[in-house]
């Protein structure tokens, strides 16, 4: 009698050691998933960010030029400055 019940114990503790062991492959299963993703995620933000500061570097400041008579005539980069006195300095002006 001592032994039926000593089985049937065993058998319900075996069953929930199972049970638990499953449980604890599914929850590692979605936490490598979900590790995955955000993994990728932050690989993305990481290259968008990268981007967007390379971008911000490239970014050449507008100067404001004046023409002869001393008004401001907009923005021009430094390079569309340059152009413009040599310009200007061939029509005599600069």
């Amino acid at each position: 009698m001592w032994r039926l019940y000593s089985d049937s114990r065993v058998s319900r503790l075996e069953d929930r050691i199972e049970k638990l062991e499953s449980d604890l492959k599914a929850a590692a299963l979605d936490f490598d998933e979900l590790y995955a993703k955000c993994r990728k995620l932050l690989g993305r933000t990481v290259k968008e960010r990268a981007s967007i500061e390379a971008a911000e570097e490239r970014k050449e400041e507008p100067v404001l030029v004046p023409d002869g008579s001393g008004n401001v005539r907009g923005f021009l980069t430094d390079k569309q400055r340059i152009i413009q006195q040599q310009i200007l300095r061939r029509r005599g002006g600069g």
